[in-house]
């Protein structure tokens, strides 16, 4: 499966994640360490809550209402397996984990793809579940301009990005040619807890 370049989430972390990071200092009387290539981590977990207010099993509607307090109806896909144990009561724990990374590689080929994962629930077992999406895109560097501190990259589909490192340092760490790759993980958790009585 193909996505195109730069996703949105690629496009607003690139300024702030591209390069960030600075080699450390080596520590006195240490040779230094060999040159690295820039390299940036961050990944960020989100929960949210749900009370099930009203199920329509026939249409598979489920109306929610949020942590907000606001309500909102939404339609269950086929997917999502034991839909019939869902109750008016339940509480809906939902976690978001996600996971970039940004790292250059010596020149190669260009490339955009997006792997999933998806489990469910047991048979008789309140609904729940999660799913992991992993999406890696390769992009080259086309250009580097080091009076305006940018670096432009290109992607397979020719779509092309200026960005400017918050560390110009690392600017003289990369060349022409070489791939700067965004790897973006996300899972989400879905459990259903039933209602006390």
């Amino acid at each position: 499966m193909t996505t195109r370049f730069l996703p949105v989430w690629v496009l607003g972390l690139a300024a702030l994640s591209l390069w960030a990071c600075s080699s450390q200092k080596s520590a006195e009387n240490t040779p230094p360490p060999a040159e690295e290539s820039p390299r940036f981590e961050a990944s960020d977990t989100i929960t949210a809550q749900a009370h099930v207010l009203a199920v329509d099993k026939t249409s598979r509607l489920a109306t929610l209402r949020r942590e907000a307090g606001d309500t909102v109806t939404v339609q269950v896909a086929p997917e999502v397996k034991n839909f019939d144990q869902l109750a008016a009561g339940d509480v809906i724990d939902v976690t978001y984990t996600g996971h970039l990374t940004v790292h250059v590689e010596p020149p190669g080929e260009m490339s955009s793809t997006t792997e999933n994962t998806l489990t469910t629930g047991n048979p008789g077992e309140k609904p729940g579940g999660t799913y992991e999406e992993r999406t890696e895109t390769k992009a080259t560097i086309t250009a580097i301009d080091k009076t305006r501190g940018t670096v432009t990259l290109t992607g397979q589909d020719g779509v092309t990005v200026e960005i400017t490192p918050l560390v110009p340092e690392n600017l003289d760490k990369v060349k022409v040619g070489d791939l700067v790759v965004f790897t973006h993980t996300q899972e989400i958790a879905l459990s259903v807890a039933p209602h006390k009585k």
